[in-house]
């Protein structure tokens, strides 16, 4: 009777696979055979295809998330996408939960999301192009007229003025081609590491080093410096160089933020969800209000008096092209919190057994 029953549900349930327009294949990993797949998976697959389809060539295309979910802690795998003849197909594959032998994978079309995406992609890459156009033309635009007018005056006014008033319409100029300057350093940090060259990097000794290039700055505001990343997170994979450069930014915009702040603390800390670190930078400066946070990755957006608004935006291109990520949380008169995320990675063999992963300034 139980197994009368259990038919019974089996043919239920397909049926409602069947139904549905979402793609479902279930894989026999002990037996190395495709134990079910509804209409609509046949559908998407033979129109990838354009043939039939076993197991063995489903667990060759879809190795990496089948390799994924051998981590007893991972669920389900990363999404993976298929391009074909103008059309879009995500899947990703499953663990069901007491049955060890069978995986599922799930597929489906997802042609309109990705040409929504790819349209809202475009239009704001077309906002970032104008956003940056308008603020070359005035970062670039108003030197370039404070010299014009100081040639202007020093042309009509050379044989009148002496040699101090000259000199002050010149130090007017060179501090107007320094700004220009800065400006052109920053295009040219925007362009850096367009291939990063990604490593293991040990974010405990990292950030010590790091720290201990603003001893200075760190002493003179009598900043309590923390770093306090857990043995799990303390390996990632990114390129050292752009690390450092992203890094090297957003401390000296916390010590900024630290400045005549009672008690001012710097803490950094790291902790991993699955296989990603996520590096925090806290401090209890002056904050920011909502709109600040709203716009602090916009081109030329600063309100440092002589910021470029180029120094958070390089920072999440760099981390971009890293498979990383950066998040800002802050609140007016109560701190701000950076979170980086960075792949994870194992530590090596020739670890140091017990090493400090505390470390005070």
């Amino acid at each position: 009777m139980e197994s009368a029953e259990n038919i019974k549900r089996e043919k239920l349930l397909a049926e409602v696979l069947g139904k549905i327009e979402t793609g479902v294949i279930i894989l026999d990993q002990v037996n190395r055979q495709i134990y079910f797949r509804n209409h609509q998976a046949d559908k998407i697959w033979k129109f990838i295809h354009a043939s039939s389809y076993d197991y063995e060539e489903l667990s060759a295309m879809m190795f990496n998330e089948l390799d994924q979910i051998k981590n007893s802690d991972v669920v389900r795998s990363d999404k993976a996408q298929i391009n074909c003849d103008h059309c879009s197909f995500a899947y990703w594959v499953c663990r069901i939960e007491g049955f060890k032998q069978y995986v599922a994978v799930i597929i489906s079309d997802v042609t309109d999301q990705s040409r929504l995406e790819a349209i809202d992609e475009a239009s704001e890459m077309m906002n970032n192009i104008s956003n940056v156009f308008s603020g070359i033309r005035h970062e670039i635009g108003n030197p370039l007229n404070s010299m014009k007018m100081a040639l202007t005056v020093l042309k009509m006014n050379l044989a009148k003025f002496s040699k101090d008033e000259i000199k002050v319409y010149m130090d007017r100029m060179i501090d107007d081609v320094a700004k220009m300057e800065t400006l052109l350093k920053s295009f040219k940090n925007f362009n850096m590491f367009e291939k990063p060259n990604t490593v293991r990097v040990d974010l405990v000794s990292f950030f010590i080093s790091l720290t201990h290039l603003l001893g200075a700055d760190v002493r003179k505001k009598n900043i309590d410096i923390s770093i306090d990343v857990l043995p799990e997170a303390r390996w990632v994979m990114v390129d050292t160089r752009a690390l450092q450069h992203v890094a090297m930014n957003l401390l000296a915009n916390a010590l900024d933020a630290l400045e005549g702040i009672e008690a001012p603390t710097l803490k950094i800390r790291g902790e991993t969800i699955g296989e990603t670190v996520y590096l925090s930078i806290i401090d209890n400066g002056c904050g920011m209000p909502a709109d600040l946070v709203e716009n602090a990755f916009k081109p030329f957006f600063t309100t440092k008096p002589h910021g470029t608004g180029l120094g958070l935006v390089i920072s999440k291109k760099m981390l971009g092209q890293m498979n990383c990520d950066i998040k800002i949380q802050s609140e007016k008169g109560r701190g701000t919190t950076i979170t980086l995320s960075m792949p994870k990675t194992e530590s090596p063999e020739d670890d140091p057994v017990g090493a400090e992963s505390v470390y005070h300034q």
